[in-house]
């Protein structure tokens, strides 16, 4: 039998992922990381525009809260409490935004991606466990086909023995020299065919 130019390497993995369930599993891992990390940053986006509304509004109202409506004294110059904790809160929030934002990167980067990839390479790896093995059985059926062959050519000449040796048995004196080498050229021929096979089956003559 043949030998395989280059066999495929299979380590511990494939014991887990050599069947396509193990892979799709690891596609639908990685595609709810894809989906998270959109939802994630749909919400930082959202919460960075709320952030920044509420900014914009807070400074066209800063004086008239700071100061009231008649100041009395230059706006800016004085900024209540509430103020003071609501810039903070805002400004709080936004870089939480800001935070979410990078976390859904890293969801992507770091995990997705990642999932996608060992999802490849163990698709690949299970495609050449699977052409290898077909190679196999190829090489192990054609085997058997031609030991078959060997067999019955085989076993052929060893009838033809057999009837020979019948033959120079129940010849009389006269004619038993030739039956005897014709025996004798048929175990020849037997043996040529016997070293000619391939691995071939036990002797039964």
């Amino acid at each position: 039998m043949a030998t395989p130019d280059v066999a495929p390497q299979f380590g511990a993995e494939l014991k887990v992922f050599m069947v396509s369930h193990g892979v799709q599993w690891l596609d639908e891992i990685q595609q709810f990381y894809r989906e998270r990390s959109a939802i994630e940053k749909e919400y930082a986006a959202k919460l960075t525009a709320l952030c920044r509304k509420y900014q914009d509004r807070k400074a066209k109202k800063i004086s008239t809260l700071s100061v009231g409506d008649t100041p009395t004294m230059t706006p800016g110059s004085l900024e209540s409490a509430s103020l003071t904790t609501w810039t903070t809160h805002l400004t709080t929030v936004e870089a939480h935004a800001g935070e979410r934002d990078q976390f859904a990167t890293n969801l992507l980067v770091q995990v997705a991606e990642p999932l996608k990839l060992a999802a490849t390479q163990y698709e690949e790896i299970r495609k050449s466990h699977v052409e290898f093995h077909a190679k196999l059985e190829k090489e192990r059926d054609a085997a058997y086909g031609d030991l078959k062959k060997a067999k019955g050519k085989y076993d052929g000449v060893c009838q033809e023995v057999e009837g020979k040796r019948k033959k120079m048995e129940n010849s009389f004196d006269h004619s038993k020299p030739k039956a005897q080498a014709a025996y004798q050229q048929q175990i020849l021929e037997m043996n040529n065919v016997k070293v000619g096979s391939t691995d071939p089956p036990e002797d039964r003559c």
